[in-house]
């Protein structure tokens, strides 16, 4: 029994190198807001000075000067403010898309004529929120402008403590969250406020749909709970990628295909058009639609011919569905799904396939160690550092040496099991190599 149940955990954790291309994750950089005209004053300018102008520019590039933040002369501010209102901007970008965010507008007064410096920092914070004490918003605000963004994040925890739920704080913690990249966080935390300010839906929108394809292959219900929302902040390609993803993990595969296919006959951008593909292949894969999966994969070949991405999400379906045997404990099916993977020929997808496919059988009531050991031994040869394959092949010689108690197979054994060991600590993956090391200490005498 512990033998068994070793040898199924495993499989579980070598299937989880499969993942899905994550178009919704928001790796695009952020460009801040631009000035693109200068406006002009009708008010007096009373003096040399610097004044510093808050305005928030609207994704549809409509504008407005917020406040003064700071002024070396308060004579001037009258005529800075006006100078802000009264000139145009450039919205700030997500990658293609427009986002709001606040624009930081200095302005330099030396007599009678006044220069511009281009603001050069990370904007798209909030100066304040309403809903919390400017003196607990300002300093989380203020990190996250100089991009210390786990200064901000410790900041807004803090604040927490003494406000728990407090909206303010909590938008500006998803905000630090988001742009530390740590989009499920982002997304946990956003999802505590009941209604997020208008002007920081788009980037909450990025960042549910980024936490969503993150999530899809680990927990689809949280996915699908995170594209919904995505979906009702930003209705764009973006937040609709990730509900057909979402929707492809949940097996509502109907509604994938149809959420996709049309992001798909939006989208020009060539890899971002296969990134699509691939999830519309496994959507038609799953429904046994032939024409819908061929058309597909003759696009895929065609945007990209020489990168293989049709093999490898054809071998990633089949893979998939080995797991989902595997977990259901239909080893036989197990076997056959990985078998078709393998065929594919893609090489990563292989090594998978492969020790996959020695776990189905080591699995089996009645395991057939050689052919465990024959797979496990193509998944070695093509990849002789994956703790995974060789964690299944020292698995089945340990089979074999129950049998044939041969200190040459014990020896075999633990080279396979000590080599997976130290692969699995080297790449962090801690409850790998205590299974191992539990595997080796149960080694037949």
């Amino acid at each position: 029994m512990t033998f068994t149940r070793i040898v199924a955990l495993g499989c579980t954790m070598a299937m989880a190198a499969t993942t899905v291309p994550a178009l919704a994750q928001v790796a695009n950089e952020f460009s801040i807001a631009k000035v693109m005209k200068v406006g002009t004053s009708s008010q007096p300018i009373s003096g040399s000075g610097t004044v510093k102008v808050q305005v928030q520019v609207n994704a549809d590039g409509s504008h407005k000067a917020m406040k003064v933040i700071s002024s070396t002369n308060p004579g001037d501010n009258a005529a800075a403010m006006e100078i802000a209102q009264n000139s145009s901007y450039r919205p700030a970008h997500r990658g293609t898309t427009p986002i709001t965010s606040f624009y930081d507008f200095e302005l330099k007064f030396n007599g009678k004529s006044v220069s511009h410096t281009e603001q050069g920092g990370g904007g798209g914070a909030p100066s304040a929120l309403a809903g919390a004490p400017s003196s607990v918003t300002g300093p989380i605000d203020a990190a996250i402008r100089a991009h210390q963004y786990d200064t901000a994040i410790s900041k807004a925890n803090a604040a927490l403590v003494s406000s728990p739920g407090n909206p303010a704080i909590l938008q500006l913690l998803g905000i630090a969250q988001y742009y530390n990249k740590d989009y499920p966080s982002a997304a946990a935390t956003f999802s505590k406020v009941d209604t997020i300010g208008k002007e920081f839906q788009p980037l909450a929108a990025d960042a549910f749909a980024s936490a969503s394809v993150q999530e899809s292959q680990t927990n689809p219900s949280t996915a699908l709970d995170y594209a919904q929302k995505a979906v009702g902040l930003a209705n764009n390609s973006n937040s609709q990628f990730a509900l057909g993803v979402a929707q492809l993990a949940n097996k509502q595969y109907p509604q994938a295909i149809t959420t996709l296919k049309a992001v798909h006959d939006k989208t020009t951008d060539p890899k971002t058009k296969v990134a699509i593909d691939r999830q519309l292949l496994s959507a038609y894969l799953a429904t046994n639609d032939t024409a819908g999966a061929n058309a597909t994969t003759a696009e895929m070949k065609q945007l990209d011919p020489t990168g293989g991405s049709a093999t490898t999400a054809v071998g990633s379906h089949y893979i998939q569905l080995g797991n989902d045997a595997m977990t259901a404990k239909n080893y036989d099916d197990a076997l056959k799904d990985y078998d078709q993977a393998a065929a594919t020929g893609d090489p990563k997808v292989t090594v998978t396939a492969n020790t996959g496919a020695a776990f189905a059988i080591l699995s089996m009531q009645k395991p057939d160690y050689q052919k465990a050991q024959s797979y496990a031994a193509k998944a070695v040869a093509a990849a002789p550092n994956d703790p995974q394959a060789n964690y299944a092949a020292g698995v089945s010689m340990v089979g074999i040496y129950a049998n044939s108690k041969k200190a040459s197979d014990k020896q075999q054994a633990l080279d396979f099991l000590n080599k997976a060991d130290q692969a699995a600590k080297a790449a962090g993956n801690t409850a790998l190599a205590l299974q191992i090391e539990n595997q080796i200490k149960n080694i037949p005498q």
